[in-house]
């Protein structure tokens, strides 16, 4: 089901609506944001895409892959543009019809874990439950569709034939140029999922498809492995004559150690650390911060 989400709804007539039934509001806004349009301060809550990203929106198209494309060819392409986003957007026609994520290739492999996976249509595994919104959709709409369904992916139409994406890069841009007082200390804390290098291949992938899990750590250790990680594994295999793929031991995986950084950096600070990152994770002495984090805490705050 493609969602079309507000297309032809006027953001200014909600955004003034926002102003008046936030008038007598006593909690004081911790997020503001520096508008590329009006040139004024105001808070997140009552933005829309146009004036927070009103360039760099423009700049990212879709990463797009056709219907008669196989499982291989996505999983290499989203192996290689991990760092931008997450999903691929299936077209025919030049319109969407579908997305893949790491999740759709994940449950596709171990339905059939076999070499001869790679090669099937990737019409047999995206899925259809998507969205489609407008430039002018107000901002925390969709951050806080994205933060409940933990999905931070949308398709943003411009024309009939012409689509951007926002993903986590953008959720990290917006971060950085956020003016907060908030810092490190103030991240959610949660319990990462753990593996052991004896575990197989198939450990790994069944916990990262647990409740959304962007990365697992290895234990005793200081690393992790992400989707990327699993979707190097997947396309590396593609040669194989290996008919068990996911028997292979968790031990050829390659992991990443995060990046320490002090608990007493901003948000707009981390974010920017996070931006530069091929793999934007950051850890301080007792968690590690993702990009999803980012997106709670932005939700929280507006």
């Amino acid at each position: 089901m493609i969602k079309l989400a507000n297309l032809k709804f006027n953001h200014k007539i909600k955004k003034s609506w926002s102003k008046i039934l936030n008038k007598n509001e006593k909690k004081e806004k911790n997020l503001l944001f520096h508008s590329l349009l009006s040139g004024e301060d105001t808070t997140l809550d009552v933005c829309s895409f146009e004036e927070v990203l009103p360039y760099s929106l423009l700049s990212v198209p879709i990463s797009a892959i056709t219907s008669n494309d196989s499982v291989w060819i996505a999983t290499s392409m989203l192996s290689r543009i991990s760092d931008i986003t997450d999903n691929l957007v299936v077209v025919e026609d030049e319109f969407p019809i579908g997305t893949i994520s790491p999740y759709e290739i994940m449950h596709g492999l171990r339905k059939n874990p076999s070499p001869r996976y790679l090669q099937e249509n990737v019409t047999r595994i995206m899925n259809v439950d998507f969205y489609i919104d407008s430039r002018n959709i107000n901002l925390i709409d969709v951050l806080s569709r994205m933060n409940k369904t933990k999905k931070p992916f949308t398709i943003i139409e411009n024309d009939k034939q012409n689509f951007s994406q926002f993903s986590i890069k953008q959720i990290l841009e917006i971060g950085a140029l956020c003016k907060t007082d908030i810092t490190v200390a103030m991240f959610p804390r949660r319990k990462i999922p753990t593996f052991k290098k004896e575990d197989k291949v198939r450990n790994v992938i069944e916990l990262l498809s647990e409740n959304n899990n962007k990365l697992i750590l290895l234990e005793n250790e200081v690393s992790f492995v992400n989707h990327k990680m699993v979707l190097d594994k997947i396309k590396d295999l593609n040669n194989t004559q290996n008919e068990n793929i996911l028997d292979l031991s968790a031990s050829t995986f390659k992991t990443i150690t995060p990046t320490l950084i002090s608990e007493k950096l901003t948000l707009a600070e981390i974010c920017k650390i996070m931006q530069s990152m091929e793999n934007p994770y950051v850890m301080t002495a007792d968690y590690v911060i993702t990009p999803y984090d980012i997106l709670e805490v932005l939700c929280k705050e507006m």
